[in-house]
């Protein structure tokens, strides 16, 4: 079944409630002012009859005075097709005209015009009203196709006609699709008694089931669906397209509002910052300014913002341009999300655009340059996008990210990215998504980074992976998998926590040759008990630093062995003790310290870590009365 969002529109007293009671039998004033005052002050809701099981129509009747337009707003938003209501006796009016707008700045393709009260003028003056709202539309909306009915709700006249065009218009619109994330705007939050806090809404993407756990954002709180109603109808789900009612648990009335989101995927955040493409209507009474304060309006949300662009370069009416919006309170966006912006004071709807990246980083005036790529992006779509998405993220994506960057379904985005990696655009790498170039790039910048480490220190063995990832920078998993790639082709080789490239072959510089020969004599003829570093250090004339990179050295090359970060001894030697050792705890034998010191010759300031390093090596074992071999049983 298709389900589609018709929205009201149109200047106050038209008749757009009336209108809509007449083709739905519904009075969508729910609060007693606005029946007193008979003007619609917030949004109504109804069920329009199609008589058909395939298409199902949700009315939202917005009000229609200039005091009131927010609430418009919030209710214009996610629908697929207007009712555009214009009195026959009064023409298009001011609201008229911003009602079409902001259906336009909506992304609204679709609509039917409906001329009411053609009871109270003549033939001649409702062909002139028909004719100024076809141009109106034609203007505005850029089509010439809508059809316009007259109408009088009062007396009956035209609605079977009206009801006709509004089914067909209805089956016309796109489709929504269910195979998406899960996101529902909120218009209505309420208390219901022994069922608890309830929220309504429509539901832009995707579908919810009954007992699913659901997010509350910018918040962030989690609660549980306890039951859905569609229209009054207790239903197993709701999906895209859907007028829903939602029995939250686990959260209270107070903590829901108009303009918070409901989220089923983890990957959904708010956001501060947006970079968008925003379009001024040619009737903006002024250019838009660089760091100009609007009124920001995304789903129902409503924020103050700031423009960031050009200081140099306002943004005139009827231009369009790419910018940066600093938001006063954060909302929950997406690629391809249409917005509204209206003006500080006085307040009036100046243009709106769509969102091009939804979780931008804080930035100043965008250059021209720059400009042009959000222009290019923004006119992209597809793969296409998701490719141009991808190019602009060094850090890579997972693919439910690329789904909110790129605006695109789960579904599509697979086929997507399946064809973009088969013509090598994309690569996939440890669950993340990046362009080839950033991956070229980051090879590069590894293999640069490994002959420099090299070339600064010849004797070193390679550089530490750990100081690599700090180097390179970005994401761990580009980084991490790249080293992978790259030990795989054979290009670098990897040996713990370090890495060099595959012909690196670690030497001293020829200065430091003697002081290696030296020191490694002096401890090979010291057998058991070599000098320590400071020691040695003392004996041999130089720095302590100085010596230890070539002890160092000489140890990563197997001719000495570290047993504590400042004795080392000659890894022949170290062999003899570990045979000494072992003939002195041979068939499970156990040997007290004082047993071990006489049988090696040693005191203990070498027996202590001799043993402790022979334990930590998986060679002996401590146990109650002293040592014995590890192996023994």
């Amino acid at each position: 079944m298709k389900s589609v969002i018709l929205g009201t529109g149109g200047h106050v007293d038209h008749g757009k409630t009336v209108l809509v009671e007449a083709l739905t039998g519904v009075n969508t004033d729910r609060w007693e002012e606005e029946r007193q005052r008979g003007i619609t002050i917030d949004l109504g809701f109804a069920r329009f009859p199609t008589g058909s099981e395939d298409l199902e129509i949700s009315v939202v009747d917005v009000p229609g005075h200039e005091d009131f337009v927010k609430n418009m707003l919030a209710g214009a938003t996610g629908i697929d097709l207007l009712l555009l209501v214009v009195a026959a006796d009064e023409g298009p009016m001011p609201q008229t005209r911003e009602h079409l707008w902001i259906a336009r700045l909506l992304g609204v393709e679709r609509g039917v015009a409906a001329i009411t009260k053609c009871d109270l003028v003549d033939a001649d003056w409702r062909t002139l009203v028909t004719e100024s709202v076809r141009d109106q539309v034609a203007v505005i909306m850029g089509a010439a196709d809508w059809p316009v009915v007259g109408v009088s709700a009062v007396k009956g006249e035209g609605l079977d006609a009206l009801n006709a065009e509004i089914r067909d218009a209805a089956r016309a619109v796109r489709a929504r699709r269910d195979d998406d994330l899960f996101r529902l705007p909120v218009d209505r939050c309420f208390s219901v008694r022994g069922v608890g806090t309830v929220v309504t809404g429509t539901v832009w993407s995707g579908r919810i089931e009954n007992g699913g756990e659901i997010r509350i954002l910018p918040a962030d709180r989690s609660a549980r669906v306890r039951g859905i109603q569609v229209h009054g109808v207790d239903m197993q789900s709701a999906r895209a397209g859907q007028r829903a009612a939602l029995a939250l648990a686990g959260v209270d009335r107070s903590q829901v509002r108009r303009g918070d989101v409901l989220t089923s995927d983890t990957v959904w955040r708010a956001t501060r910052y947006v970079d968008a493409r925003l379009e001024l209507v040619p009737d903006s009474p002024s250019p838009v300014k660089h760091w100009q304060r609007v009124r920001f309006h995304l789903g129902t949300a409503e924020t103050m913002a700031r423009v960031v662009l050009d200081p140099q370069q306002p943004l005139r009416p009827g231009e369009g341009s790419a910018v940066q919006l600093r938001l006063e309170k954060p909302v929950v966006a997406r690629c391809g999300d249409r917005f509204v912006v209206r003006s500080y004071s006085p307040i009036t709807t100046i243009g709106g655009g769509v969102v091009l990246d939804p979780w931008a980083s804080r930035h100043g005036p965008l250059h021209e340059q720059e400009v042009a790529d959000w222009g290019t992006l923004a006119a992209l779509e597809g793969k296409q996008r998701t490719r141009r998405v991808l190019e602009r993220l060094s850090d890579g994506a997972s693919a439910a990210e690329l789904a909110l960057l790129a605006g695109a379904t789960p579904t599509d985005l697979e086929h997507q990215l399946r064809s973009l990696a088969s013509d090598g655009s994309v690569r996939q790498l440890g669950g993340r998504w990046f362009p080839e170039r950033a991956v070229r790039e980051a090879q590069a910048a590894l293999l640069e980074r490994l002959a420099h480490g090299h070339g600064r220190d010849v004797a070193a063995p390679g550089v530490s992976l750990e100081s690599l990832r700090r180097a390179i920078g970005g994401s761990p998993e580009l980084v991490n998998a790249v080293l992978a790639d790259l030990e795989r082709e054979g290009r670098i080789r990897i040996d713990g926590s370090v890495a060099a490239l595959a012909g690196h072959v670690p030497r001293l510089p020829p200065e430091q040759e003697p002081l290696a020969s030296a020191a490694r004599a002096r401890i090979r003829t010291a057998g058991f008990t070599p000098p320590a570093l400071k020691e040695l250090a003392g004996a041999l004339g130089v720095r302590g630093d100085e010596l230890l990179a070539v002890l160092k050295f000489l140890a990563a090359q197997e001719e000495l062995v570290p047993v504590t970060s400042d004795l080392y001894y000659d890894s022949g030697v170290l062999a003899e003790v570990r045979a000494r050792l072992g003939e002195m705890l041979a068939g499970g034998q156990v040997a007290t310290p004082s047993e071990l010191r006489q049988g090696l010759g040693v005191s203990r300031k070498y027996l202590i870590p001799l043993l402790q390093y022979f334990d930590a090596t998986g060679y002996t074992r401590r146990v109650p009365g002293g040592r014995m071999l590890r192996e023994a049983p």
